[in-house]
């Protein structure tokens, strides 16, 4: 089982991830492009959070395992549309 105070610590990680990374992406979007690298950062560190995810769900309750997913699905989701905007 994976520890309480480590999966709150981890939701709110993801939490800003796909905060920083949906920004960049919407930044992107505008006429003027945004930053490429942190286009790419941005890319990184969602593979990063989904990598950690992956790990973190062996290790969780059915519980935990219910709200990693819903976070999964929302890091997919967001890297899918980076890789569309390619």
């Amino acid at each position: 089982m994976a520890e309480r105070t480590h999966l709150e610590h981890f939701l709110e990680k993801a939490e800003t991830t796909l905060e920083e990374a949906q920004k960049t992406f919407d930044d992107s979007q505008r006429v003027q492009e945004g930053d490429y690298g942190e286009y790419i950062q941005a890319q990184r560190n969602l593979q990063e959070l989904n990598d950690e995810l992956g790990t973190l769900m062996h290790a969780a309750t059915p519980e935990q395992r219910d709200q990693l997913y819903r976070t999964q699905i929302q890091v997919n989701q967001l890297q899918n549309h980076f890789i569309l905007k390619r």
